[in-house]
């Protein structure tokens, strides 16, 4: 019997140690400062953390770099991104004048978004997608002059091709449009830098595209692309004539034919861009 009444005597005094007791209540109500520590505390760590970020960013990456033996500049990243970066503009393009635009208000080619507006059809530059026109032809203009080619002949032909898009940016075409053949010194300006820009990128992709398939060693790959780049470089020698030959009709001929040679050029970069990865990755690994 003693023992039994030990056990039950000390069963409750765990059971009432397990709950908070009112005196206890009573002393937090009145002694606060344990709970804000721990709320202070909190507080100090996670401006100790802020603090070790920040003093992470101002200290050199010198750890990055020598983590990265095959690319420690990322030299090869920087054209990959880049790379991406022309095909992907390349392609928001036309989607940017359609939509921005208006499906209601759809045009016979991208050129007549310069001009035109809802508010003013025949005025000449008061387009409503004008500023968006100029700035991305000048991006895509700018990365393909600034863009390192690999060797001296696609270095010169997308110099020139950038120059071409930025010259389609600020020689506009004649406005309202005329289906004749008579146009001003601006408007031929447009159209031949138009043509020189598909004519420029057509070459890259037939004739320029082979300097980087030295890097791939299985033959049956390297015949594929350059079976895709011979395509590719025909459709877009294809476009501008295609083009010349629809201006005097009537309807979207002309739209959907500078679409289709946007499509082409973006495929072209995005595919290159995968060559050249895919073979610099399988290179590194073979070694």
């Amino acid at each position: 019997m003693p023992q039994l009444a030990r056990r039950t005597e000390r069963e409750s005094d765990m059971r009432g140690s397990a709950s908070p007791r009112p005196v206890d209540q009573v002393a937090e109500r009145h002694n606060p400062e344990g709970s804000r520590g721990e709320a202070t505390g909190g507080s100090w760590a996670g401006r100790r953390f802020l603090s070790a970020r920040i003093v992470h960013l101002l200290r050199p990456a010198t750890k990055q770099i020598f983590g990265r033996p095959a690319d420690p500049l990322s030299v090869a990243l920087s054209y990959e991104i880049l790379r991406n970066g022309i095909g992907v503009l390349a392609l928001a393009f036309p989607i940017v004048m359609l939509v921005g635009g208006g499906f209601g208000d759809i045009q016979s080619s991208l050129s007549a978004y310069y001009h035109f507006s809802p508010a003013a059809p025949t005025q000449y530059g008061a387009g409503t997608m004008r500023d968006a026109f100029v700035g991305m032809l000048c991006a895509i203009g700018s990365f393909l002059f600034f863009y390192r080619g690999h060797s001296l002949q696609e270095d010169l032909a997308l110099n020139a091709a950038g120059i071409s898009v930025v010259l389609v940016a600020f020689m506009p075409m004649d406005w309202p449009p005329v289906a004749t053949s008579s146009t001003s010194i601006v408007g031929t300006i447009h159209w031949v830098s138009a043509t020189d820009f598909f004519v420029m990128i057509a070459y890259v992709c037939i004739f320029r595209a082979r300097d980087t398939l030295c890097l791939t060693c299985d033959a049956a790959r390297r015949r594929i692309f350059e079976r895709i780049y011979l395509v590719l470089g025909s459709l877009m020698f294809l476009t501008p004539a295609a083009a010349a030959i629809s201006f005097d009709r009537s309807g979207y001929a002309t739209l959907i034919i500078e679409i289709c040679g946007i499509i082409v050029f973006s495929s072209f970069w995005l595919v290159k861009g995968y060559e050249i990865r895919s073979s610099l990755r399988r290179t590194i690994d073979a070694d």
